[in-house]
């Protein structure tokens, strides 16, 4: 029985979804067509995919939100955002970050219906992972953006983590940061595999709270003093340590040393 209200559930949720979405396409390229000419941040689609993103767990009555900032965020700054990655349901939370921020994505995403064209409508960039030249372009329109008074987000570890735990971080975030000597801004989630789990097709999970944590900024000035290595896996490990603290039984037993996971 309650696996065919899960079924039921879903069927209900998806049907919602797809029209909801449609809706929001059309209003989304109306807004971009008349905000582009003078928009150059593209703030108001950014403002309207916050409202897309959010809507989804203020309207939900399963799904709650838990929004922790230990951070004094500053508008006026740029940062370059890195969270841990559970679920692509992460895409949603992270619009709660109150900054005008990109996203930096693998090529894989940008093909998703709905996800990535509404990354194309936002100037979101495009990594082609495990290529140099790739990689110097996501550089060059990370600065381009950064030039306009955008923070940069991206994922650290490059992919969803299968067991829901924090696993080594990649350097792309941290070559961006250093490069434009911004401050980092870490960010921790918890809950969003409950919402939509990794490797379970398009089946939705029943009640979720979803948690997400904004640590204090690692400043400019330590930015710019430390290696890019070194950089990535003090990061790391303020992280870790946040979701441990969030969900211990999670690496109970787990003596393993992270960065060798």
């Amino acid at each position: 029985m309650r696996t065919v209200l899960k079924y039921i559930y879903n069927i209900i949720i998806w049907i919602v979804f797809i029209i909801d979405a449609v809706i929001l396409m059309i209003i989304n390229l109306i807004v971009f067509a008349i905000t582009y000419p003078f928009d150059t941040r593209r703030k108001v689609i950014h403002a309207f995919s916050y409202y897309w993103g959010l809507h989804y767990l203020w309207f939900n009555p399963f799904w709650k939100t838990e929004y922790v900032c230990q951070a004094n965020i500053d508008p006026k700054k740029s940062y370059v955002i890195v969270s841990n990655h559970q679920s692509m349901f992460d895409i949603c939370l992270m619009y709660k970050i109150p900054l005008v921020f990109k996203w930096v994505s693998k090529k894989e995403v940008f093909r998703l219906p709905f996800v990535g064209w509404l990354l194309k409508l936002h100037g979101d960039i495009l990594i082609n992972r495990g290529t140099t030249q790739s990689t110097k372009e996501m550089l060059k329109k990370a600065e381009a953006w950064i030039n306009k008074r955008c923070s940069i987000s991206i994922f650290p570890e490059g992919t969803r983590s299968v067991d829901g735990r924090i696993h080594r971080f990649k350097e792309g975030a941290f070559m961006i940061a250093k490069l434009n000597k911004l401050p980092v801004l870490p960010v921790v989630i918890e809950g969003t595999r409950r919402v939509l789990p990794t490797g379970g097709g398009f089946l939705l999970g029943g009640c979720a709270t979803v948690r997400i944590h904004v640590l204090p900024e690692i400043s400019a000035e330590t930015v710019v003093s430390l290696k890019t290595r070194d950089l990535s896996d003090l990061l790391n490990r303020i992280m870790l340590e946040e979701h441990k603290r969030m969900v211990p039984e999670r690496y109970a037993g787990n003596n393993e040393n992270n960065e060798h996971e």
